[in-house]
């Protein structure tokens, strides 16, 4: 084979589990759940981009005091 003169570099770990990486995967998970034709649409995407429905789950502040 031919030397193309790229040289390969290990792969490296994407999945990083940062702040923004789960930003992105969760705001992704939602997006594909509202552009999904139905349920069933909606978990076959998920599941060909890797991604689970929990992580689209956000948390929703309580009421706040009135102090």
């Amino acid at each position: 084979m031919r030397d193309n003169g790229f040289t390969v570099i290990a792969p490296h770990d994407v999945f990083e589990d940062s702040a923004a990486v789960r930003d992105e995967r969760r705001r992704a998970v939602r997006a594909i759940a509202s552009a999904a034709a139905d349920a069933d649409d909606c978990a076959l995407l998920l599941d060909a981009l890797g991604l689970k429905p929990t992580e689209g789950l956000t948390t929703v502040p309580g009421p706040r005091s009135a102090d």
